[in-house]
């Protein structure tokens, strides 16, 4: 039988150019909170209604994705009432 590989302990070494630094020290703080508050707002759509659109022409994609955000807007405000 074949000898297994330990397991990784979870931690992963980083590399890349900036030497490990996360993307909002490139940014000036103003915009990277503008950034965080729009991913923030897609991962919670998404989680509501789902990723994937049905409509399979390109102008009934732009209606649904047109009424798929005022019903994620309209659960917002019912839900802050």
């Amino acid at each position: 039988m074949p000898r297994r590989a330990p397991r990784s302990s979870g931690l992963r070494r980083v590399s890349g150019r900036n030497g490990g630094r996360s993307t909002r020290h490139r940014f000036p703080r103003a915009t990277y909170n503008q950034r965080w508050h729009a991913e923030s707002g897609f991962s919670q759509h998404k989680r509501r209604l789902g990723s994937a659109l049905t409509a399979r022409g390109d102008h009934a994609q732009a209606r649904e994705l047109v009424l798929r955000v005022l019903t994620h807007n309209l659960i917002l405000l019912a839900e802050a009432a």
